[in-house]
């Protein structure tokens, strides 16, 4: 019995910043989350799709680390290419090499866990049938929204809503999506009725996070606002809403409420923030601030 299973493509991720590759490494959700959540301390799972010629180099880092990866052969692995200005780095462009070959319901196999976290990267990874098997599971569900939001044509990620959102809402207990993915999936402008329209659909926490402009969390009637901490240094925002989630998910496991979990997931994406890659070294403080 795993803490959390994660679920999502590892990806082959080039990033640039003003036009420059400045790091080629393993990406997406499954390498983000998994890894800030072995380095919080929880017991950890993946369960992802390369091709074989990438399986090696790609999951090293998670064998190393100690987290159980469940591979299963795609005759491609998805590709990624991150493109951000140093004076803007909450916003990114993105392109599409390849996708791998989405998740069907036998992939799942006998994997047990307490939490199953999410992590689709486009809207081709999870299929209803995929879900549905998922949720027959009756663990606590972790969603987030990123990837269901996102279709990919002709190489560019374009935003669109999930088709299949009355239908997967229900069954999500713990949703992550920042404002654009909120107002996009909602129908709603405003943070607050964007919140109350997810959660009416059947979530149970709503998260929201809008980068240096902190996040909110939405449970049992009460919007919260989050702020974000301020990083020494801004390196790579690559995988900060990644490793958000996992932040949050360390602490609700480990009995915090709703606020104080998004207050501490806010500090560990900062932290993730001052550095490339996954957050791979975390000291818990005595306090947060503020």
């Amino acid at each position: 019995m795993f803490d959390v299973c994660v679920i999502g493509h590892v990806t082959q991720d080039r990033i640039k910043i003003d036009g420059k590759i400045v790091q080629e490494m393993a990406g997406g959700t499954a390498i983000y989350t998994a890894i800030a959540l072995k380095t919080l301390g929880l017991k950890v799972a993946v369960l992802t799709k390369t091709a074989p010629p990438d399986r090696s180099h790609l999951l090293e880092e998670l064998k190393t680390r100690g987290i159980t990866v469940f591979w299963i052969e795609s005759p491609e692995t998805t590709q990624f290419e991150n493109s951000y200005q140093r004076d803007r780095l909450d916003s990114r462009q993105q392109k599409v090499q390849a996708v791998a070959s989405p998740f069907t319901p036998s992939d799942l196999g006998q994997i047990q866990a307490r939490i199953f976290h999410l992590g689709a990267l486009t809207n081709q990874e999870m299929s209803r049938e995929f879900l549905q098997a998922v949720f027959a599971t009756k663990a606590l569900i972790s969603l987030d929204g990123q990837g269901f939001l996102r279709q990919v044509i002709n190489q560019t990620v374009q935003a669109t809503d999930w088709s299949e959102k009355l239908f997967g809402l229900p069954g999500v207990d713990i949703l992550k999506v920042d404002i654009q993915e909120a107002q996009l999936l909602s129908g709603k402008t405003a943070i607050e009725p964007a919140a109350i329209a997810l959660n009416q659909w059947g979530v149970r926490e709503v998260l929201i996070t809008a980068g240096s402009q902190g996040s909110w969390v939405y449970q049992s009637g009460t919007l919260e606002q989050i702020p974000a901490f301020a990083p020494t240094t801004s390196v790579d925002p690559t995988g900060c809403g990644d490793t958000y989630i996992a932040g949050y998910l360390y602490s609700r496991f480990t009995g915090e409420p709703s606020h104080l979990a998004a207050r501490f997931a806010a500090q560990v994406a900062t932290r993730k923030l001052e550095n490339f890659g996954p957050l791979r070294e975390w000291q818990t403080p005595k306090s947060i601030p503020g």
